[in-house]
């Protein structure tokens, strides 16, 4: 009962930002407080829906979340013009309200924000819906941010604890760890594709990485991951987490293991076009390519394809 007593508060607050801009509109001010408007709504956004905004630079280059994030600043807008438009339009049919400040709208607009936080929390469960545990908020939380341990995209991990799915893992990445930088590829894969049997591969794919430091990561589990991510099915599993992005920075400067990204890469977009989503810049594969003349030609077979599947 309080919790829904709470929302419906909630929902005033809301009501209160909207309406400066109809109050505006109704006082038959000029266009130009729009981007006045636009401040205060992008500032809403900001405090009251944090989870749309990337936490950490790198995530700024995620084309998933900041596309989210456009749309919802667009949608912004057009209910600020929707509303303005609307106030006009009354006040041309009816007559304008009597003088108002020009800072009166505005301000309405801008208290509906400390309003809305202390009647709601952000991105709380609404009245009526399920209230999910700390694991299950952070796991949605984690869909919108590429690289963040991988823990959304995956219903399996739902009823088992992150953590006892990274020590599920272990065994596998020990079996990897037993063979030899000369065995070839194969035998990983082999190792893959048992291990995918028994446990989650986006838990597998963390385990094999070493957040923070991929350019000191050990030699195998490097070249396992990028034969993970970039298997078709996984890929497909994890559109939107910037895997393949990862499995390119895995890569390092190592000329083999560059080839090896984009020919599997190159299948991978054959399959499923969209990955290309999750992928580097075209600019910053074909910069790698300069420096590595032996893996030149795959990199840039890679970035041509990417560029054919960009204009299509």
């Amino acid at each position: 009962m309080m919790a829904s007593l709470r929302y419906q508060m909630f929902l005033l607050t809301a009501a209160l930002l909207y309406m400066g801009p109809l109050v505006a509109g109704l006082a038959g001010m000029d266009w130009q407080m729009v981007p006045v408007f636009s401040a205060v709504f992008l500032l809403w956004l900001l405090i009251m829906r944090p989870a749309l905004w990337p936490e950490q630079l790198r995530d700024w280059g995620n084309p998933r979340l900041i596309s989210q994030l456009l749309l919802s600043i667009l949608l912004q807008m057009a209910l600020i013009l929707l509303c303005f438009g609307i106030g006009r339009g009354i006040g041309a049919t009816m007559g304008t309200l009597a003088a108002v400040p020009i800072w009166v709208p505005p301000l309405m607009s801008f208290l509906a924000i400390p309003a809305a936080r202390i009647c709601w929390t952000p991105d709380a469960p609404k009245p009526g819906m399920p209230d999910y545990s700390d694991r299950s908020r952070v796991k949605a939380q984690a869909a919108n941010h590429a690289g963040k341990a991988g823990l959304a995209a995956d219903l399996a991990l739902a009823d088992r604890s992150y953590t006892q799915a990274r020590a599920e893992c272990e065994p596998w990445v020990g079996r990897i760890l037993q063979l030899s930088d000369n065995d070839p590829d194969a035998l990983i894969l082999q190792i893959l594709a048992d291990a995918r049997q028994a446990v989650d591969p986006l838990a597998l794919l963390d385990s094999l990485a070493e957040p923070g430091v991929p350019a000191q990561g050990n030699p195998l589990l490097r070249r396992a991951f990028i034969l993970l991510a970039t298997e078709p099915d996984v890929s497909g599993r994890t559109l939107g987490l910037g895997q393949l992005t990862r499995a390119f920075d895995m890569a390092g400067e190592d000329a083999g293991r560059l080839r090896l990204y984009a020919e599997r890469t190159l299948v991978a977009l054959a399959v499923r076009r969209t990955v290309l989503l999750d992928t580097p810049a075209i600019a910053r594969i074909r910069d790698v390519a300069n420096r590595h003349p032996s893996a030149s030609a795959a990199l840039r077979a890679l970035t041509e394809q990417m560029a054919r599947l960009n204009d299509a």
